[in-house]
């Protein structure tokens, strides 16, 4: 994966509308490894790190020899457990891109795999990435990659162009369910939908949500967090740890 330069106009977006979609970031070969390494977590089991496989919330307390990989919510912190996403991390593409937004000096703040599984994949509510992380300034966005091919019916990402501007908004709510505390008008609403390889470059204060996947399709998706080393965070009750530094 090359270093990937933006031209102005992508830039101008990401400054006006908080947002960019850059086609074909990762290639099929890249995705169907992510695949591989997703089967191969899971196999893994009870061998992992506590973290790194959440469920849905309609599965929680079973036991794991009853779970599969068709229950699972997200894999978390992939950067600080797994290889092959600490490499794709650290990919002259993805850090080319993120220093271009952010600096020379960045900090992976988190990494995840959105599972999104078929028929039981519940909503992510209106938010502000920023709303967990807390940065001053929020000199931070996220990658979205699309593993599979998304869609407003299995869940693709909903966004409010330009929302990012109006600065963290008011949240609450408890764990998954923490959210703005104003939804966003429908109107003003845009759904991104995208195929494999894909992805969604989005501040950290734009609003975004994803819908429930009540079909029989899947919807994997990974997002990495960067952010400026110089942005600092404020104490609040979501506590985290970065995964990587890039200077």
């Amino acid at each position: 994966m090359q270093p990937i330069a933006l031209p102005d106009q992508d830039l101008q977006q990401y400054r006006d509308q908080g947002y960019l979609v850059l086609p074909g970031l990762i290639s099929r070969e890249v995705v169907d490894r992510v695949f591989t390494e997703i089967t191969a977590v899971i196999e893994r089991r009870p061998a992992v790190p506590d973290e790194l496989i959440q469920y849905e919330p309609d599965v929680r307390g079973r036991p794991w020899t009853e779970n599969s990989e068709l229950d699972v919510r997200k894999l978390f912190r992939l950067v600080k457990h797994l290889d092959f996403f600490r490499e794709l991390a650290s990919s002259p593409a993805l850090l080319s891109i993120a220093r271009t937004l952010l600096g020379p000096k960045l900090v992976l703040a988190q990494s995840m795999l959105l599972m999104k599984p078929p028929h039981v994949g519940g909503p992510k509510v209106w938010h502000q990435d920023n709303g967990y992380f807390e940065l001053d300034p929020p000199a931070c966005f996220g990658f979205w990659i699309a593993c599979d091919p998304t869609d407003v019916d299995n869940g693709c990402m909903h966004i409010v162009p330009g929302s990012h501007l109006k600065g963290l908004q008011p949240h609450a709510g408890a764990g998954d369910d923490y959210g703005l505390a104003v939804l966003p008008r429908p109107e003003v609403i845009r759904p991104v939908p995208l195929q494999p390889g894909d992805a969604l470059v989005f501040h950290c204060e734009l609003f975004h949500h994803t819908p429930a996947n009540r079909t029989g399709r899947r919807r994997r998706a990974i997002q990495y967090h960067y952010m400026s080393a110089g942005a600092e965070k404020k104490k609040n009750p979501f506590p985290w740890e970065p995964e990587a530094y890039f200077e």
